[in-house]
């Protein structure tokens, strides 16, 4: 992932497939796991870090869909060839964007 292909992701000029499968949700299998480990570590290092860390993880999650979605949008609206699987990943987009941004309010509440 090289800053030239984000700005093309971003920009919708990637395959439906490639702008959902790896733009929008690729990058969870790296966030993830970095995740847990970072609240694995603090929960033995700094327990009181722990929420302020899930908290600020959430937040960049949520705002890389907020980025990705625009183009899953675009190009999934431009991908005909699908049918409604095109329509299935808008909304689940969307969906997942949604729930994030609850989740990081949520999380925040509860500092």
């Amino acid at each position: 992932m090289s800053p030239r292909w984000i700005k093309q992701l971003w920009a919708g000029k990637r395959s439906f497939g490639e702008t959902f499968f790896a733009g929008l949700f690729g990058p969870a299998f790296v966030l993830i796991p970095v995740g847990v480990a970072i609240v694995g570590l603090l929960a033995v290092a700094a327990p009181s870090l722990m929420m302020p860390a899930i908290v600020g993880m959430t937040v960049i999650y949520a705002l890389h869909f907020t980025m990705t979605l625009p183009a899953v949008v675009k190009t999934g609206l431009a991908a005909k060839d699908l049918g409604g699987w095109r329509w299935f990943g808008i909304f689940l987009g969307g969906a997942a964007t949604i729930a994030l941004w609850v989740s990081a309010y949520k999380f925040a509440m509860m500092m």
